[in-house]
């Protein structure tokens, strides 16, 4: 049975975020409400520190629970390529990392339209080659939301083929793996995702896409060779557009715990700390996760 404090969530998801997104093309504005919204909406983690790491290209948001051990997080952040940040994105990882003993340390990597593939992946790399510097990969994790959980596939994908040490796991939430729209979700749910609005999911992948092809591997994983992934956590929602990037990855990642969840919005836990139905996400998330690291 579906809480009372999602139900508000859903409400809120169909009559206010997605004709937000539906109505505002301008992306730059899109995220300063996306930001406005996390503020109001999206519950703090009593006791966690916050530090900033910059670089020429991208910033690290080092978000460190109480008690933080020795394992890291690293966070890519969802939003189409277009939007989001470690703003809006910090509770949610805070709280994975709190459970698996770990500081998160969530990407902002550059967004399109202004920056476009491969930017986005060019800063996730260089991301986590600065965290090879300081923790081993064994004890590093990988996790990302929706476009953010398909940069961290995409990531390992090219860890392979540069012959670097992949994370101990990844914990992928509604990933976008697939921006050429062939899974039959992105179809029969274009017009009742609870969030997501068909129109700025075209948007934003064009925006990110520039022109280049979506079926290029380099670009979206779902057609990369994923057979030598990691262990993988997979979360996703009935009923919203990219479910069927997920039931594709849950049929051919190697070793993957899948948990799929009903009556609930794209990433809906964002809300963890408010409904159960997010806390039990991320507490499921961080048990698997948990068994791989040290």
């Amino acid at each position: 049975m579906t809480s009372n404090a999602q139900r508000f969530m859903n409400g809120f998801a169909r009559y206010v975020q997605k004709p937000t997104l539906a109505m505002v093309a301008h992306q730059p504005t899109l995220s300063r409400i996306f930001d406005g919204t996390a503020a109001l909406l999206y519950r703090r983690l009593p006791g966690c520190a916050q530090r900033f790491t910059f670089f020429d290209t991208y910033r690290i948001r080092r978000m460190i629970p109480k008690g933080a051990g020795e394992n890291l997080l690293l966070y890519f952040h969802g939003g189409g390529f277009c939007i989001g940040s470690s703003f809006t994105h910090r509770w949610l990882a805070a709280r994975l990392a709190a459970q698996i003993g770990a500081q998160a340390w969530v990407v902002d990597y550059r967004l399109a339209p202004a920056n476009p593939f491969p930017a986005a992946q060019e800063d996730c790399l260089a991301a986590y080659r600065h965290a090879l510097d300081h923790y081993p990969a064994e004890r590093i994790v990988v996790a990302g939301d929706s476009a953010g959980g398909g940069l961290g596939l995409s990531l390992c994908v090219r860890l392979l083929a540069e012959g670097l040490p992949l994370p101990a796991a990844l914990g992928l939430l509604s990933p976008l793996a697939d921006l050429s729209g062939q899974f039959e979700s992105r179809k029969s749910f274009r017009d009742t995702d609870m969030i997501l609005p068909a129109s700025w999911v075209d948007r934003a992948l064009a925006h990110y896409l520039d022109g280049h092809d979506p079926k290029d591997p380099n670009i979206s994983p779902a057609f990369a060779d994923l057979s030598a992934m990691p262990p993988v956590a997979l979360h996703w929602a009935t009923g919203e557009m990219v479910a069927g990037d997920a039931e594709f990855l849950a049929q051919v990642l190697p070793a993957v715990e899948c948990h799929e969840a009903e009556d609930v919005p794209h990433v809906w836990q964002l809300a963890a700390g408010w409904t159960p139905e997010a806390d039990l996400s991320v507490e499921k998330m961080a048990t698997y996760l948990r068994t791989h690291l040290p």
